[in-house]
């Protein structure tokens, strides 16, 4: 995707701008990318038709954008942290997540990788929703470890242990 300057000895006649169908001068710098050949001044975002700084680009759907504004145009969001998500993307929830940011809303372990139960509109680990359950069975759960009391629990300033 580097400029290159036209020699010589190269044909000019069948070479053409992909975007505006115009013919090159000699000597011209050219852009080719995967064998699309572009004036430098034509080689430009699909969306604000600025040049790609460093020449980075994105290509989508046959058109290239800067990396601003394909985030805007279809880098989904995350739910928790509102960034764009570059990579791998979490979809759970009816939202888009980063692994690290998709946790359990009780422990906060992540859970892109162990899996998840939906719970009352909340993403629970295993072991948060297994806790849940027992706690709605009256069952009570450890402040500190957050294991679940089977016998009588200890009350020390209003919480079970």
């Amino acid at each position: 995707m580097l400029p290159f300057r036209v020699s010589a000895n190269m044909s000019l006649g069948s070479m053409m701008c992909t975007r505006c169908d115009e013919g090159f001068e000699p000597h011209e710098r050219i852009v080719n990318s995967n064998g699309q050949l572009w004036h430098t001044q034509c080689f430009v975002c699909a969306q604000c038709f600025r040049q790609f700084q460093d020449g980075i680009f994105y290509e989508f759907e046959g058109r290239k954008y800067c990396e601003k504004d394909f985030h805007i145009l279809f880098a989904p969001c995350c739910n928790k942290c509102n960034d764009f998500v570059i990579g791998r993307v979490i979809k759970a929830m009816a939202a888009n997540w980063h692994p690290d940011c998709f946790t359990c809303e009780r422990c906060s372990i992540p859970l892109a990788d162990s899996g998840f139960i939906r719970n009352q509109n909340r993403a629970l680990c295993h072991d948060c929703n297994r806790k849940e359950k027992e706690v709605g069975l009256g069952k009570h759960v450890c402040n500190k470890c957050h294991g679940v009391i089977d016998d009588a629990p200890l009350r020390f300033r209003g919480e079970v242990y």
